[in-house]
């Protein structure tokens, strides 16, 4: 029995499918079967949509239950006119699209109609639309309209702002008088209609003419080109390169101004950079950051470590110290010039020595020894009897017993600061110390001997 049943709802199917094909009519079978095909709902009143578009439908009927419906698809049919949306109070949009519709009518029971989609129909008149209060889109183009008096029912629907009139047969100038009557027209097509060739101007009219619009045919309507276009209307062509001159400038001067702020940031942000690479100077007396006393890579001594030595000095040496240190600071080459201008005045004091000594040296080298003034008070080694002695004794003292020496014997240099340090830590150059070691051809420190 079940496979009797099977068979005999499969001829039914068939049968049903045939008679589709054959009466080409909406039938409540064929709703069924799209609502199985759609996945739509059972139940008519809860579905907001419904597509059927391309089935060869003659007439718009068995919609009475859709009362839900909010979007419905006809294209593709052959419905002769717009009927059977009596009971479709929500609906807002309406694609009929390739069908044979002569003329517009049946959209009273419709009052939310937002968009309507006529093309490639055989619509010879705009009508019937006013009772559409929200009517904002219509698409009419590849029909049969022709002159202005076909399309002057647009201005029953001010809320029109998309109006699709391309491809028509459109050849009354008049057309342009009713466009620019509609206050919120935004989009428009009108290309593909006899009228646009008989409009001077075609786009500088059509813009300037109607205030509202935001696109034109292929191409949106920017400021700059209404601009254009004003200026065009009350001076012509001068007038127009004279406006696209000047917003040609003002947008350089803007690219200018923003390239100008933008290195103005990046100055900006090197001065902070370097302000905040500058600020490692210790804080506080005898404070330094950590890490900026320890040596390079190559032996280097950083800042830190200098400012820490300069501490230390003054530590050691007291006030008067201190009060040399406020001086300006020296760099290294400065100081070791003083070093050596007080190491020769020395030597020379020492020659002088020698000379007066060997001079009063009538009784012998004892008594000329024991003439002679002791260079400087050192407990620990014995007094020199000879110049040749006296000399190896000069270079063989320390930094700070010579910086003594030279605190009473050279006029007017005193204590060189940071020499103490300085001489204590590094050596100095290779060719002052061969000039210190290696006495001059015309001295006759030998024959003191």
């Amino acid at each position: 029995m079940a496979f009797g049943e099977s068979r005999s709802m499969a001829v039914e199917s068939d049968d049903e499918d045939e008679a589709i094909g054959k009466n080409r009519r909406i039938t409540p079978a064929v709703l069924k079967k799209l609502v199985k095909e759609q996945k739509l709902y059972n139940t008519p009143e809860l579905n907001d949509k419904l597509y059927l578009h391309y089935h060869g439908f003659e007439c718009i009927e068995g919609l009475e239950k859709w009362t839900g419906l909010r979007a419905v698809w006809l294209e593709g049919n052959g419905f002769g006119k717009i009927s059977g949306l009596e009971h479709q109070a929500e609906l807002r949009c309406l694609y009929m699209h390739q069908n044979c519709v002569k003329c517009i009518e049946g959209l009273e029971g419709c009052p939310k109609l937002n968009t309507i989609q006529l093309s490639n129909n055989g619509i010879q008149r705009i009508e019937n639309l006013a009772c559409l209060p929200k009517l904002a889109t219509l698409q009419i183009g590849n029909n049969h309209l022709r002159s202005a008096d076909d399309v002057r029912h647009l201005l029953a629907c001010p809320d029109i702002s998309v109006l699709d009139l391309q491809n028509n047969h459109l050849d009354d100038v008049g057309v342009l008088d009713v466009l620019e009557a509609m206050p919120n027209l935004a989009v428009l097509h009108l290309h593909g209609n006899p009228v646009v060739s008989k409009i001077q101007n075609y786009r500088r009219t059509v813009i300037s003419r109607v205030k509202s619009l935001t696109y034109l045919d292929d191409r949106p309507v920017f400021e700059e080109e209404r601009l254009c276009v004003e200026a065009w209307v009350v001076g012509g062509l001068p007038a127009e390169r004279a406006e696209r001159r000047r917003q040609r400038e003002e947008k350089e001067a803007l690219h200018k101004k923003n390239l100008d702020y933008m290195v103005e940031l990046m100055a900006r942000g090197k001065k902070a950079r370097e302000e905040a690479e500058g600020k490692h100077a210790p804080a506080a007396y005898g404070e330094f950051e950590p890490g900026e006393g320890e040596e390079g890579e190559e032996g280097e001594e950083g800042p830190g470590a200098a400012a820490a030595k300069a501490a230390m000095a003054a530590r050691s040496t007291g006030p008067a110290a201190v009060g040399k240190a406020a001086a300006p600071e020296e760099s290294e080459e400065d100081m070791y010039a003083r070093a050596l201008k007080a190491v020769e005045a020395k030597r020379a004091e020492l020659l002088r020595k020698a000379a007066a000594q060997k001079a009063a040296a009538g009784g012998g080298e004892a008594a000329a020894a024991a003439d002679a003034p002791a260079p400087a008070p050192a407990p620990a080694a014995a007094k020199p009897t000879t110049a040749a002695a006296a000399t190896q004794q000069f270079f063989e003292k320390s930094a700070e017993a010579l910086v003594a020496d030279m605190g009473d014997d050279d006029e007017g240099e005193g204590v060189v600061p940071g020499l103490v340090e300085l001489l204590g830590t590094r050596a100095p150059p290779a060719a002052t110390a061969t000039a210190a070691a290696t006495p001059k051809p015309n001295d006759d420190l030998e024959e003191l001997d």
